[in-house]
């Protein structure tokens, strides 16, 4: 077997057990922050002072990970991005390829920098699909309470029927809020637009200031509910309409390119024969 193989297959396996290990550790001692921990909250501090990451901790909160989890994850990011500028330059030395060793350190340190912002990039992409998955929870939610309105129920009551008939992580979510602003002597309106800032949802703040205009009235609140639903709706049809469009355009150009590759497969035998003959 080839010693690069070999090397190869040896370093990812202490990788995926360092990863494990330390993931583990976080997890289950969250208060004691690991080495690789504590190298990551600066990482992440510098990628949020560089703006590249401003809503993490929203981020975190909706994806309901930690920041420990995140900064390990980062550190690990880093290390193995940087070994791998090293294991690039290294085969580039094997194929005939000369790097000078002066030029090792700033590939390591592009290479892990580069490493650094895949983890926060991730958890923005995660971040942002839980979100559009809320917000089509919300607008079912509304649907039911405007429905258990409509059946007699007061708002209060509608609104915690509504959220207790699906076990859906959202509907858990809007209960919870719910809970905490009853606890806590506040209007259920007041505990989700606190959820919609802790989330960065800004469906659940506008939510929670319109139905707070529409005063204590049940019919104007029912009205106002199933305006905001409708509104929930139309968006997300447009904003799935946008996506849509979106890979289309994108898959536009593979489409060119693989009809061109077929128009060449086609005229190539015939454009051999004819310059065989002339």
């Amino acid at each position: 077997m080839n010693p690069l193989v070999g090397l190869g297959t040896c370093a990812g396996l202490g990788v995926t057990l360092i990863v494990s290990g330390l993931m583990r550790r976080a997890s289950a001692d969250p208060a004691r922050p690991t080495w690789a921990a504590r190298t990551g909250y600066g990482l992440t501090k510098l990628l949020r002072l560089s703006g590249s990451s401003r809503h993490l901790g929203q981020d975190l909160n909706v994806l309901g990970r930690s920041e420990e989890s995140l900064a390990v994850a980062t550190t690990l990011a880093t290390v193995t991005a940087a070994s791998g500028g090293v294991v690039v330059c290294a085969a580039l030395g094997r194929l005939s390829v000369q790097v000078p060793i002066s030029i090792w350190p700033l590939v390591c340190l592009a290479t892990g920098l580069a490493g650094a912002v895949v983890p926060s990039l991730l958890v923005e992409r995660s971040a942002r699909s839980a979100r559009r998955d809320l917000v089509h929870s919300l607008a079912c939610w509304l649907e039911l309470v405007a429905l258990a309105q409509a059946g007699g129920m007061g708002i209060e009551s509608a609104l915690d029927a509504a959220s207790s008939l699906a076990g859906d992580p959202s509907f858990l979510r809007i209960r919870r809020a719910l809970d905490r602003a009853r606890h806590a002597g506040r209007s259920p309106w007041d505990g989700l637009g606190r959820l919609g800032s802790e989330l960065g949802v800004n469906e659940l703040e506008e939510l929670a200031a319109s139905v707070r205009l529409a005063g204590t009235e049940g019919a104007r609140i029912r009205s106002s509910l199933s305006a905001k639903s409708a509104s929930l709706r139309r968006r997300q049809m447009a904003d799935a309409q946008g996506r849509a469009n979106s890979t289309t355009e994108r898959l536009f150009l593979p489409a060119i390119v693989l009809m061109i590759g077929f128009v060449v497969f086609l005229v190539y035998p015939a454009a051999v024969t004819l310059s065989r003959l002339f």
